[in-house]
């Protein structure tokens, strides 16, 4: 998949210097909240490697990149947005990120809605577990200021058209 000019997390700010920089760096990112976005960026980019990189499940220590792209190429990731933080700043060493993310798969779309729980070992913020919601058939209106037509690229980044891909 190509590299978009504007990053998939949502910050309007151009991938390279927003989700791109942690992704060419696994564990530099500073809170909670740029890990999550980053590691939204990573599902939205098929950037698996970067995903096991960034997670010690306690559920499933083992979680390889080939297991997250087995279960996650075939979606689709289209808008995120944050609910709500609770630490998880560079000074504290556990945090939670809530959060909603669209998604396409196939001719299906759906919203996944996650309080995700971070921690920081040794300097770095990883991803330790979640507890998630799944909702199918559920459409997407993007805010006016996210509105995109029929003939503009995808806001997803695949490169398709909008009316072709994701509206």
């Amino acid at each position: 998949m190509s590299t978009p000019a504007q990053c998939p997390c949502g910050s309007k700010a151009h991938y390279e210097i927003c989700c791109g920089m942690y992704h060419n760096n696994p564990g530099t990112a500073p809170t909670a909240e740029a890990l999550m976005r980053s590691r939204y960026s990573a599902f939205a980019l098929q950037k698996f490697d970067y995903i096991a990189a960034t997670q010690k499940l306690t559920e499933d220590p083992e979680q390889s990149a080939q297991d997250v792209e087995g279960s996650n190429a075939e979606t689709q990731w289209v808008t995120l947005a944050i609910l709500d933080t609770q630490d998880g700043g560079a000074d504290d060493k556990t945090g939670m990120v809530s959060f909603e993310a669209h998604f396409k798969e196939g001719s299906n779309t759906g919203k996944l809605s996650e309080r995700s729980l971070f921690e920081k070992i040794d300097g770095a913020w990883f991803y330790v577990s979640g507890e998630h919601e799944i909702q199918g058939h559920t459409p997407y209106v993007a805010p006016d200021a996210e509105r995109t037509g029929r003939n503009d690229p995808c806001i997803c980044g695949s490169g398709k058209k909008f009316k072709k891909c994701c509206g």
